[in-house]
């Protein structure tokens, strides 16, 4: 039998152990490959543990270290409140460490005072506390079932109390069921209430003379004033101009010896003024006629 005819044979047997040959290999590469990256990982989780509990064993050394105590601390914004108010609300101990205090904590404790809005808490190294406070100005008060407080931004955040001595307009016409079940509805009518005593206060007149803004849904905010407990209708927006035409009717009549009763501004450009019974010039008014109403184009 000739060599020609067994040399495909002897060829396919050493490819065959070739190919398990470098499987082997390739199998033990891999094996390496996976023992060197699980001891890279490990090397890598020891040495960031070991950094952790250095950190952990800094951080405690520093919290009593004496050289962090809080010995200056700031207070800034408090206009209602004192400096050792703000202080005590924080519940800042003698002594306590700057890194031992949680702020975000602080400024949350702080905040449940209904006269502060946002506070602030900011560490500077390294013995060194300040407290901003940014406090709610009271500029109406609303009566629903009882008197409270309403903030520039109209939100009611306090119930009024005698030593609060506050001298400011009510707004009246809602009800506490309106303020907890129609919120979005009562909202902007409190919004355009601060808005007219805006404009008021822009045209010259002091809100001291405003005892009672009503405010209703569908006819709009009324004004009553004090004294004279003079009712002036005004509607909706716009109140600027509103307070404008006032302005001019007020002039208009004290130069007449005339005292209203009602102002109805509530149309454009035309204003209904039903005068008081205490007028003397009225005729219909001294021989008891019915109290009269007047058309004024403003």
């Amino acid at each position: 039998m000739p060599l020609t005819a067994l040399y495909p044979k002897t060829t396919r047997i050493k490819n065959r152990r070739f190919i398990v040959r470098r499987r082997k290999v390739s199998r033990k590469r891999d094996l390496t490959r996976t023992a060197c990256t699980v001891l890279r990982c490990m090397v890598i989780s020891l040495a960031a543990a070991s950094i952790v509990l250095a950190a952990m064993i800094v951080y405690k050394k520093m919290l009593q270290c004496p050289y962090l105590m809080v010995k200056k601390i700031a207070v800034a914004g408090c206009v209602r409140h004192r400096p050792d108010q703000i202080i005590a609300m924080a519940g800042i101990n003698p002594q306590i460490n700057l890194l031992a205090i949680d702020l975000k904590s602080m400024c949350r404790q702080l905040e449940q005072s209904p006269w502060i809005e946002r506070a602030q808490v900011k560490r500077t190294f390294p013995d060194k506390l300040t407290i901003s406070i940014c406090e709610r100005k009271p500029v109406a008060l609303i009566n629903i079932d009882q008197l409270y407080l309403v903030d520039e931004k109209g939100t009611i955040f306090k119930k009024a109390e005698g030593e609060d001595g506050l001298t400011l307009p009510i707004l009246t016409g809602i009800g506490r069921e309106d303020v907890m079940r129609r919120k979005r509805d009562i909202t902007p009518l409190i919004s355009q209430a601060l808005t007219l005593m805006h404009n008021v206060e822009q045209e010259g007149i002091a809100l001291s003379t405003i005892s009672e803004i009503h405010l209703d849904p569908i006819l709009g905010l009324t004004l009553f004033t004090t004294p004279g407990a003079v009712q002036i209708e005004m509607g909706f927006t716009p109140f600027q101009t509103k307070c404008k035409r006032l302005c001019a009717i007020a002039e208009d009549l004290k130069s007449r010896n005339l005292v209203p009763q009602i102002i109805d501004l509530t149309y454009r450009h035309k204003a209904f003024i039903k005068l008081s019974p205490d007028n003397p010039n009225h005729k219909s008014i001294r021989s008891g006629g019915e109290k009269p109403w007047e058309k004024m184009e403003i």
